[in-house]
């Protein structure tokens, strides 16, 4: 199949091969009727740019990593969505790669983007501190560090507020079951977790109650890990009365256990959880959540790196807190 080139598109079009180039590389006003006209008539051909000639010209590859720790969990691939749907606008490709929460996949993913030369980084570790992308912002390339963490390289961080959001979910469950809420928290190495568990362990010292024996436990962030912390919090001396989860796979493996024993949700037992995936809206019973958007906290990073990328920002490092909100249904 002969490739269509440029040249064709501008003879088709009726215009100078420089204004072909102008409409897709956006470096010069173009009237929106010949911009409309020229990339009707291009994909008519089936003609597509040469990305390798135009990141040689502009010294830029448009593309951006995308490294998160699970993508089964429905929560990332919807923060993914939000990300590309934002980079998109700018002509940027993105590479979405897992690390299964492991400390030598987010390293070598690190390693990966500095060898391929992205433009951009977005990065969200349980293991990498953020100081250790410090090297990938040197060199260049934009990041947006998916967490917490402080540094004087011009890295942008975009997080949800877990502490405080844990917080207010556990005080909500402690008014109905008082001094006996258990926590199913997540990795103990994630700062999520540490997050997650400092704001449960806040609620309790607002209540001024101690946290009981044996009412936290620590898990993976899976449905797994949930049947899995579950059955350990039962097992306790004094079961809780209430659980607050620290996502909600792992309430979705409470609320499982909670079935399998018998016992009535929230009868018997409250269950709670934290992100708001689709899946809390369709178990039974409907699970009362922390809503995490996803989309909102993909939508920001993408702004922030695209912002870096682009050139349109090139200041110190920026932080947005992205607002949660607890969304009450069946299950506490």
């Amino acid at each position: 199949m002969t490739r269509i080139t440029i040249e064709d598109v501008a003879a088709e079009a009726g215009v100078s091969v420089t204004t072909v180039s102008h409409v897709f590389s956006g470096h010069r006003p173009v009237s929106d009727s010949t911009s409309e006209r020229v990339r009707k008539i291009a994909r008519d051909l089936g003609y597509r740019p040469n990305a390798i000639a135009k990141s040689l010209r502009v010294q830029r590859t448009f593309t951006a990593m995308i490294v998160l720790p699970d993508i089964t969990n429905p929560f990332y691939p919807a923060l993914a969505r939000g990300v590309q749907d934002v980079l998109r606008t700018g002509g940027y490709q993105t590479l979405l790669c897992n690390t299964d929460a492991q400390d030598r996949d987010e390293r070598a993913f690190l390693d990966e983007a500095m060898s391929r030369r992205v433009d951009g980084v977005v990065f969200m570790g349980f293991h990498v501190p953020v100081t250790d992308l410090e090297p990938l912002a040197e060199s260049g390339i934009a990041v947006v560090n998916l967490g917490y963490g402080q540094t004087r390289a011009p890295i942008d961080i975009a997080r949800f507020d877990d502490r405080a959001a844990a917080e207010e979910a556990v005080g909500y469950l402690l008014r109905s079951a008082p001094g006996n809420v258990g926590f199913i928290d997540g990795n103990a190495s994630s700062p999520v977790a540490e997050a997650r568990l400092q704001g449960f362990l806040d609620a309790y010292a607002a209540a001024g109650v101690a946290v009981p024996e044996g009412h936290v436990v620590s898990v993976d962030f899976t449905r797994e890990g949930g049947r899995d912390g579950m059955r350990r919090l039962l097992a306790a001396g004094r079961p809780p009365r209430a659980v607050f989860c620290a996502n909600d796979l792992i309430a979705l493996g409470a609320i499982d256990i909670a079935h399998e024993r018998g016992l009535a949700i929230p009868g018997d037992i409250a269950i709670m959880g934290c992100d708001d995936i689709d899946a809390a809206d369709i178990v039974t019973p409907r699970l009362t959540t922390v809503r995490n958007s996803a989309d909102e906290i993909g939508r920001t990073c993408g702004e922030l790196l695209l912002s870096r990328m682009t050139g349109v920002y090139s200041g110190p490092g920026r932080e947005v807190v992205v607002p949660y909100r607890i969304v009450v249904r069946d299950s506490a």
